[in-house]
């Protein structure tokens, strides 16, 4: 709770020094452009006021980045879209009561309110409107059509015609009656966002979750097509040329028809020439043709719309939904690359969804506060709200309880804990909100009679007020109810196959651990540490390290095998039963296993010179030689390629997560590199790595000069804790920079070991060079204590292997094996986890074993337990490696392994 508070506080202050930078800003243009005598000061001051309408968006989304971080961090029970509706409404009110205000953001939010009607339904319905569609799952859609329609269409024609009942005769507005059908039609629209996503996370039943979406996406088109035929009626009442019409049954009916139908053949015709355009783009591998594919699918779902709605005279929604479900049933095998796709979409879902609904909430704070002033909407009103959400939650119970006896028999059927959920979750949110903002603009951009801008500016208020609320009362309510109903998936059977994944990652850890004990670097590293950082690993045992090692060596080629080091993990390792009865028995056997030995070794140095000749004549750097021979420069910048990928492999692996400016100075260091090898010079990044030092350097030593300076940095750096920073920092760099250079050099001898020998010879140059550097990175090692650096790479193995555990629990979740409110609990110990190893100053931990008890006896204990971990006609390849011969092929190979 104290870090919420900080985190909001922090959050607040950087709002208050934003607004107090945009206020000092306009002042001092002001100050600037009001020098008399020049002519186009008023045109300038026009050209900057309508940029102002580009601040509030962006302003919007990061205050959205905040909020989202706020509520994943601390607050995971309010909805993301009712904290931003509830933001702008704060933001409307402030907007419309402190009105001589003359700063960019009060000014940008002001040019937004009174937003063209018809522009905000293009900007935002076809983008939210299409990824619904899309996002569909199309066999169950298929199924469960039936039930969507009747979801849809004859229950929001109810819905409408009871919602303008209550409106005609228990509101007090006298509204004519085509108002009260046109405000029914509003509220009819139904937004599942906030209830979609809380059903991804706790894994409701894919067939509430197709119900819920299909009835929402359906209504939405039947509520606009009621929607337009209402207002029309509703419009030729104002009497102004050219606005409205009188719509009678027969017309009102062929309109309908019209809208709806004809939105779906058009819908159809925009989706196959969709399907057109990503057949034509098939070059799959070709990464910015992909993206083409992608701008192509938003292209024709707002060219769908606008032709649909504004050309053709159908409707939009019904045709953008219908080019969505067209593409997502016939165009899987023409997308290229469909995660690209899909993060698109959803990317555009939330920016969408995030300035929409804070614009309503700017809108409505702007209404309510104005009609509070002018005694249009008191607090009388806010009752008559309260009692409309009231209301429209029992008509809700009402229609749902009439064709239940239906709904149940036919599509994929329903169950009444999920009608219950399916009633509760109606939300009214971005297209309700968007049709009461579209109606109240056009009648007061008409300039029509006053009472009637008064009926719709309250009619968005009820709107808007309805949507708070359910965005707040039934969206924080949503997940504690599908609970309760027993809809999620954390049933008794489900506990445990959460619990088998639990053990499964465990053990990839200690697979992940295996791989990485056979790297040199991590040949000292402390157990009592990994064990105090990494609690799944507390209780390993010698059979989970046997069974992993065994599998590291199934699953390894022989002639890249080498065995992990466990002199410093065994002794932390109770011996079981079973190992003492297999060490006497192999005391037993050791006589017998003698020639057996030496007939095994013999064959494996053989498979090991095949396997490494066929690996030499499946070299690439061969075909490279087929005509002009590479220079050593042209070998270098291969050689710096490699590198920059070793580095992004450690990032991957989470070794320089925590490391911003490290990682930063690497990569810029192989950018230096790469120049000056471009100039003829050699390979010489290290010393780039550590010219940021220089400065550094420089400016210590004039600090030392001044005593009161010297006095006051040491007391700075003992408060700070930079001495140990520094250190940590320092031998974080070698060990990175060691590993890139031994993980390049170990690549770059798979690819030219064997070819001609120009090659080789300008092959075994850029290795020389290389192990220079390694070596000067060796060098700073020695600089300090061994316990210092034991400590720093002990750290760095226990990230490697939370961040693996991580990995394999986002394949789960990938692979639908595990839903995400699953995996984050997971996740976020991993991470609190991370965040310990990170933070970590001890010098000690529990259980930690003196240095001199790794005493020679673990060789034996160690050779034992390789021996343990084989199959007994392969247990003796632990001891073999490749022969001296073939030692010699191999240039520099050997300079990569650690000095300690």
């Amino acid at each position: 709770m104290q870090q919420s508070s900080l985190f909001l506080t922090r959050m607040l202050c950087l709002m208050l020094l934003w607004l107090h930078t945009a206020q000092t800003a306009e002042e001092t243009h002001n100050n600037s452009t009001s020098i008399p005598g020049e002519p186009h000061l008023e045109e300038e001051e026009e050209h900057i006021e309508s940029a102002y309408a580009v601040l509030f968006p962006s302003f919007t989304l990061t205050l959205g980045v905040c909020v989202f971080l706020l509520l994943s961090r601390y607050i995971h029970a309010l909805p993301y879209t009712a904290v931003m509706f509830i933001l702008g409404t704060i933001m409307g009110i402030g907007a419309e009561l402190i009105d001589n205000t003359k700063d960019h953001i009060n000014e940008s939010i002001r040019l937004w309110i009174p937003i063209d009607s018809e522009v905000l339904l293009l900007v935002f319905l076809p983008g939210l409107i299409f990824k619904d569609s899309f996002g569909l799952n199309v066999h169950l859609f298929r199924m469960a059509t039936t039930q969507c329609l009747i979801f849809a269409f004859p229950l929001v024609l109810a819905g409408t015609a009871l919602t303008a009942l209550i409106a005609k005769y228990i509101f007090p507005y006298d509204w004519s009656l085509d108002l009260c059908f046109t405000f029914g039609s509003i509220l009819a629209a139904t937004d599942p966002v906030a209830v979609a996503a809380l059903m991804e996370q706790v894994g409701a039943p894919p067939r509430l979750k197709i119900h819920i979406s299909g009835e929402a996406l359906l209504n939405d088109g039947a509520a606009i097509v009621f929607f337009s035929i209402f207002s029309k009626r509703f419009y030729y009442l104002l009497n102004v040329e050219g606005l409205g019409e009188d719509v009678g049954w027969a017309t009102g009916i062929a309109l309908f028809f019209q809208k709806s139908l004809g939105g779906v053949a058009v819908g159809i015709f925009f989706g196959l020439g969709l399907l057109l355009f990503l057949r034509l783009l098939n070059r799959r591998f070709n990464r910015e043709e992909n993206v083409v594919e992608v701008m192509g699918t938003a292209a024709i779902a707002y060219t769908g719309y606008y032709v649909s709605d504004f050309v053709w005279a159908t409707s939009g929604v019904i045709s953008t939904m219908t080019t969505g479900l067209v593409v997502k049933f016939l165009g899987r095998a023409f997308i290229n690359d469909l995660k690209l796709l899909d993060d698109f979409w959803t990317l555009m879902e939330h920016i969408l969804n995030t300035v929409l609904f804070t614009l309503g909430g700017v809108v409505w704070g702007a209404v309510i506060a104005r009609g509070e002033q002018d005694g249009v909407f008191t607090a009388k009103d806010w009752g008559y709200m309260l009692l409309l959400y009231v209301l429209l939650h029992l008509m809700r119970v009402l229609q749902f309880l009439a064709v239940y006896p239906v709904t149940k028999r036919i599509g994929l059927s329903t169950n009444m804990p999920e009608t219950a959920f399916q009633v509760f979750g109606g939300l009214r949110g971005a297209v309700g909100i968007a049709l009461a903002l579209a109606l109240d603009n056009r009648v007061n951009a008409a300039g029509a009679d006053p009472i009637f801008a008064e009926q719709t500016t309250t009619l968005f208020a009820m709107v808007g007020g309805v949507a708070f609320l359910t965005l707040v009362i039934n969206g924080v309510l949503a997940a504690p109810l599908i609970r309760y109903l027993g809809l999620t998936q954390s049933t008794e059977a489900r506990e445990k196959i959460i619990n088998a994944y639990e053990t499964r990652y465990k053990l990839a850890m200690i697979d992940e651990m295996v791989r990485l004990l056979t790297q040199p670097r991590f040949i000292m590293v402390n157990f009592a540490l990994v064990k105090h950082h990494v609690p799944l690993l507390r209780d390993l045992t010698r059979q989970q390290l046997r069974d992993a090692v065994e599998k590291h060596r199934e699953t390894t080629p022989a002639e890249d095998y080498k065995p992990p080091f466990l002199k410093r993990i065994l002794p932390y390792l109770p011996e079981d039963t079973e190992e003492k009865l297999y060490q006497q028995k192999r005391m037993l056997e050791q006589t017998e296993d003698v020639l057996d030995t030496e007939a095994y070794a013999r064959k494996l140095r053989h498979d090991q010179r095949t396997k490494l000749r066929r690996r030499r004549r499946q070299s690439s750097m061969r075909f490279m030689m087929s005509g002009e021979p590479l220079t050593a420069m042209e070998m270098r910048l291969l050689f710096i390629s490699i590198m920059k990928a070793a580095y992004d492999q450690q990032v991957n692996d989470g070794e320089l997560a925590d490391q911003e400016f490290l990682t930063v100075s690497l990569h810029q260091s192989l950018d230096f590199a790469e120049d000056a090898v471009s100039k003829g010079q050699p390979l010489q990044d290290w010393d780039y790595v550590t010219f940021v030092d220089g400065p550094v350097q420089s400016a210590y030593k004039h600090v030392k000069k001044s005593s009161l300076l010297k006095k006051f940095f040491e007391t700075a750096s003992s408060g700070l804790n930079l001495k140990h920073k520094v250190k940590t920092l320092d031998i974080e760099r070698s060990l990175a920079f060691m590993e890139a250079h031994r993980w390049a050099a170990d690549y770059f001898l798979k690819e030219f070991q064997g070819v001609d020998k120009e090659l080789a010879e300008a092959g075994k140059y850029v290795l020389m060079e290389s192990q220079i550097q390694w070596k000067k990175a060796a060098a700073v090692l020695e600089k300090y204590d061994e316990k210092d650096v034991t400590d720093v790479v002990s750290h760095k193995f226990c990230s490697i292997v939370l961040n693996s555990a991580v990995k394999y629990i986002e394949k789960l979740v990938e692979v639908g094996l595990m839903n995400e409110s699953e995996a984050e609990h997971h996740v976020e110990e991993i991470e609190h986890h991370l965040k310990d190893v990170h933070t970590c100053r001890n010098f000690d931990h529990p259980g930690e074993l003196p240095v001199d008890s790794y005493n020679d006896q673990q060789e034996q204990e160690v050779s034992q337990f390789h021996l343990r971990a084989t199959p007994k006609r392969s247990h003796h390849s632990a001891s073999h490696s490749i022969p001296e011969e073939e030692e010699e092929a191999h240039p520099g190979s050997g300079f990569f392994l650690a000095s300690g």
